[in-house]
């Protein structure tokens, strides 16, 4: 058995029915590269079948201690199912982008059941006249519950089902037929939660004394750079301030909208070189910016302050190639809405995320993370839930998420099957309901919008404001 960690148990305790906690991958196939050109849904079952042993996710649920007095353990699903977690749909013809984008926001609108292993797949046949996508193509939409992993670690996932050849032979099975361990008993988890419960004080006193002195310093030099950058606002003529707020920011809907558009990478290259300093991180956050500033300028709803993203960020060690759990830190970063020249907002957006990305902050964060970490798992559960209950009426935080997920610089085969495209679902929190997940894959990036179908009821006008905010970029870079 395996425990959550106290992130991994956050991301369960701040779920509601309309804010699913989940993460969802869109990943397209061209069956022509299969042996004899096709893909069957019996093939795609036994090819998930043969591969997984790969990742002890696919057949593991939830448990919860009696009462809830500790957080979950990992446990062997003994009724485990394929068939249960792996669908299989058409489109109606013609079979468009539109079409899909639809069925797959549906997806992700539904919670996995936390009952079984917290994954589905959807095959979605009839790819027939999607623009960029051969005809006949086929999709597999995988959805997880971000409880079980984060973006790095779902990209991990991915690379242990495909193969890096269309003739690649299946990975070697494991050495002996999978058998379930025997559940615990009520009696073996309250027995693990009182030895927990008895050994907390000696762990947190441990984590606490190695850090704190360290923390201290880092907090007590907090103040001096919360003034120092109140200053340099002033100093530009503006008075520091939360974001402005915008119909991203309303109270979430269960219901889902989904876009994304697909470029070279070379050419984000290229507009990055424009910059010097600048990242492809950065060029990403241009780009969302100047998607929102024209979307809600079309609207009549842009502020005349800059937006502001949330930005996850991972803060796994080097090597890390584990698959399970989260291992998630964040920071706040503008977007420049209020700078009209594409250029001139990336100079701003690579100016102000230069300091970020320093050896010494990410340990900073780590030492956070632990400290946080010591903190009774009964407190950050009542912290979430009172968080949740909330009204939207606070001031904003933030107005949008953008998460940078890196992926396979190959291409990958499925079954035979050539992975054309990729993109990615994020989930929705109270007061934040736009994500965009930016995902790179084989020399293609792809920048994709999540929103409450309430807040973005015309994602197709969003794309385009997307396909203009790049096409701005690109031309002020040459």
């Amino acid at each position: 058995m395996r425990q959550l960690s106290w992130t991994d148990d956050m991301m369960l305790r701040a779920e509601t029915p309309a804010t699913p906690i989940q993460i969802q991958l869109l990943l397209i196939y061209d069956p022509s590269t299969a042996p004899g050109g096709k893909v069957t849904f019996k093939g795609i079952l036994e090819e998930l079948d043969a591969r997984l042993h790969l990742a002890d996710i696919f057949r593991r649920r939830l448990t919860e201690l009696p009462g809830g007095l500790h957080r979950p353990y990992w446990v062997d699903d003994p009724n485990f199912d394929l068939e249960y977690h792996v669908r299989h749909i058409g489109l109606p013809q013609p079979g468009d982008w539109r079409q899909l984008c639809i069925q797959v926001a549906r997806l992700h609108a539904r919670q996995v059941d936390l009952r079984r292993p917290p994954w589905e797949i959807t095959v979605i046949e009839g790819l027939n006249s999607v623009s960029g996508v051969p005809k006949g193509s086929f999709a597999m939409a995988l959805k997880l519950h971000h409880c079980a992993v984060d973006g790095m670690a779902s990209v991990q996932m991915i690379a242990a089902l495909h193969d890096l050849a269309a003739d690649s032979p299946r990975p070697a099975g494991p050495d002996r037929p999978w058998q379930p361990d025997p559940l615990p008993s009520n009696a073996a988890l309250l027995s693990r939660a009182t030895l927990n419960t008895a050994l907390y004080p000696w762990r947190a006193s441990g984590v606490l004394a190695s850090n704190a002195p360290k923390a201290a310093r880092g907090l007590a030099g907090l103040p001096s750079k919360l003034i120092g950058g109140a200053v340099r606002t002033a100093a530009r003529g503006a008075v520091p301030s939360f974001p402005p707020k915008t119909r991203f920011n309303q109270t979430v809907s269960p219901h889902r909208v989904f876009e994304a558009r697909f470029h070279d990478l070379a050419d984000f290259k290229r507009i990055k070189a424009s910059v010097p300093g600048a990242t492809i991180n950065d060029v990403a956050l241009a780009y969302v910016g100047g998607a929102l500033r024209a979307y809600l300028d079309g609207h009549g709803e842009l502020p005349g302050e800059s937006l502001v993203a949330a930005c996850p960020m991972s803060v796994r060690k080097p090597g890390d190639t584990t698959s399970n759990g989260n291992e998630l830190f964040g920071r706040l970063q503008t977007l420049g809405t209020d700078i009209a020249d594409p250029i001139k907002r990336l100079a701003a957006i690579a100016e102000s995320t230069a300091g970020s990305r320093s050896d010494a902050k990410s340990n900073a964060t780590n030492r956070l993370l632990e400290l946080i970490g010591t903190v009774p798992t009964s407190l950050l559960g009542m912290t979430a839930k009172a968080a949740s209950a909330l009204p939207i009426s606070g001031p904003t935080v933030a107005n949008t998420t953008v998460t940078n997920v890196p992926g396979p610089t190959e291409p990958l085969f499925f079954s035979g099957a050539r992975l054309v495209r990729a993109a990615g679902l994020g989930p929705l929190v109270g007061g934040a309901n736009l994500i965009h997940v930016v995902a790179s894959y084989n020399g293609t990036l792809s920048i994709s919008a999540t929103a409450d179908r309430d807040a973005l009821p015309d994602p197709a006008r969003y794309a385009a404001c997307m396909d203009e905010s790049f096409g701005e970029l690109l031309a002020g870079a040459d």
